[in-house]
């Protein structure tokens, strides 16, 4: 086992000492150590190396434009830069944090147990005790996150950065997941007299696929896919629609009676399983959806033009992509095609979970030197300001946007491009996720922001007036044992495979539930013993 790393020991000299550099400069925005001061400009004075990991790659060269120009310019740092693959992204970090090879920062997907057993380990830098005053716009955000506020009380003290979804432009309360929208081919259902609605249950989209399966109003003969899911979406559209409790976010949970409950067992879960099999057997998916990864289901109604429906997500990002792929790929314009859509069980509830308002996160070197952290903590403050959400999502105004007649923002990028495509692997920012401003992103039609925001408030209201919004509950999420390692499964693989195999699917659930119970029971039993109420 890894002993406890130790803090460096700092001699009463050099605490002195760093007292008379802290009031020496207190007249400034913020305290700064020696590394960090500035010039008459207010420019920085000694450039930095900086050591950073993310999932997004940097290659040859692509630094070297006028976006990464302008971030390591006006912080005069040099990024000494680590791609990680997203394969392996859990796996690296953790070797490299244990190993005591933890880059200056790095993005992480946060693991409770892990966290705890770094902070017991001091393998992670802690935050200066006034840092919220110091940073105040990366403090507002982190607040939003929920998850910051929750470790501080835990560990009395800040060690991470959650990184926060939503920041300013939160499109609903409560806030819901983003999943459970789907598209669907609006000409070809009006080619088959089928109703456009803004939710529909399970068994009306079935009843879709059924009328193009008969007619194939597109015209595409065999390779026509009514369904086209693999096998998460259809968890997510056939299954969660039915039940709220049947994901892996959200299956432990605490009843109306106060105690914890396995949601897979419920009979709500049967219902979702028995919709699934009969689209499957009545050749409505493809007999192969459960092998499809990644974008194969999803590039049957984009790509290739053959699916009557699929999972789409709710961000205005994936119908803008959308939007691209079937001009690139089919030469239409999919506003006169795709039609968006909430999925409701077939007992007409609406059913999803609720989003903590975090995803991954930041963690620091615990041998970061003052100098670096003090310099990322500015970056990352100046990005999370309005002017540097600007920047980030934007560009440069004047150059790729400005401002129209009724101040709204307008985007001067060539019809058909995005920032991206200018100024590719912009990670400067670090923090705040993509998903926050593309409610507003003029690059997005607007057409597409609208709705996006529309169906996230109309899930907000469909979850809380008569549904069944499955609720964040931290004691759950932040419990973390070898029994809930051992009682977590990928339950899109196993509903797969129950609608799969022979014989009766009840029976079979049935059956199923039964074998699990040896590694379910003892996480339900330390839930109760833990938070019943």
């Amino acid at each position: 086992m890894k002993t406890k790393k130790k803090l460096p020991f700092k001699p009463l000299l050099a605490v002195a000492m760093s007292l008379v550099m802290l009031t020496a400069t207190a007249c400034s925005n913020s305290k700064s150590s020696g590394g960090n001061e500035k010039d008459a400009d207010g420019n920085y004075k000694d450039k930095l190396k900086i050591s950073v990991a993310q999932t997004i790659e940097v290659k040859d060269g692509q630094m070297d434009n006028e976006f990464h120009k302008y971030w390591m310019d006006k912080f005069n740092v040099d990024w000494d830069y680590n791609y990680v693959q997203w394969d392996s992204w859990p796996e690296k970090l953790r070797l490299w944090v244990n190993s005591g090879d933890l880059p200056d920062v790095a993005s992480w997907n946060y693991v409770h147990g892990d966290f705890m057993n770094y902070v017991d380990q001091g393998l992670l830098y802690k935050f200066p005790d006034d840092w919220k005053e110091r940073w105040p716009n990366v403090a507002a955000a982190y607040k939003l996150t929920g998850l910051g506020d929750k470790l501080e009380e835990m560990t009395g003290g800040t060690y991470i950065l959650p990184k926060p979804v939503y920041y300013q432009n939160k499109p609903a309360d409560p806030l819901v997941n983003q999943i459970g929208v789907i598209a669907l081919r609006k000409d070809w259902a009006k080619a088959v007299g089928f109703e456009l609605k803004d939710a529909y249950t399970t068994s009306e989209l079935m009843h879709y696929a059924e009328l193009v399966k008969e007619k194939d109003p597109g015209k595409v003969g065999s390779k026509l896919v009514p369904i086209s899911y693999n096998s998460d979406d259809a968890l997510t559209n056939i299954i969660m629609a039915n039940s709220e409790h049947s994901r892996v976010e959200s299956a432990y949970y605490r009843g109306e009676d106060g105690k914890f409950h396995w949601g897979p067992a419920d009979p709500e879960t049967l219902t979702g399983l028995k919709l699934m099999q009969k689209a499957y057997k009545e050749g409505l998916m493809n007999p192969e959806f459960y092998t499809w990864k990644s974008s194969e289901a999803s590039d049957n109604f984009r790509v290739k033009g053959v699916a009557a429906i699929a999972s789409l997500g709710g961000l205005a990002s994936y119908r803008k992509d959308v939007d691209t792929d079937m001009k690139k790929n089919l030469g239409v314009n999919s506003d006169d095609l795709v039609h968006t859509a909430l999925v409701v069980g077939d007992d007409g509830k609406y059913r999803n979970l609720e989003q903590p308002n975090f995803w991954s996160s930041l963690i620091f070197s615990p041998d970061i030197s003052d100098e670096k952290f003090e310099r990322i903590m500015d970056i990352i403050d100046y990005s999370t300001s309005q002017e540097g959400q600007l920047l980030l999502n934007m560009g440069f105004e004047g150059k790729d946007w400005k401002y129209g007649d009724n101040k709204e923002l307008v985007s001067l990028l060539p019809q058909g491009t995005s920032l991206e495509d200018k100024y590719p692997a912009r990670f400067e920012g670090l923090y705040v996720l993509g998903d926050d401003f593309s409610a507003i992103n003029p690059a997005i039609k607007k057409e597409y922001r609208d709705r996006a925001v529309k169906l996230f408030q109309e899930k907000a209201k469909l979850g809380t007036e008569g549904g069944k919004l499955a609720t964040y509950d931290w004691d759950v999420q932040l419990y973390d044992s070898k029994e809930k390692s051992q009682g977590t499964f990928e339950y899109q693989n196993e509903y797969a495979h129950l609608i799969l195999q022979d014989g009766d699917l009840e029976t079979n659930w049935k059956n199923w539930v039964k074998g699990k119970q040896s590694l379910v029971q003892p996480v339900l039993d330390d839930l109760n013993k833990k938070f019943a109420q």
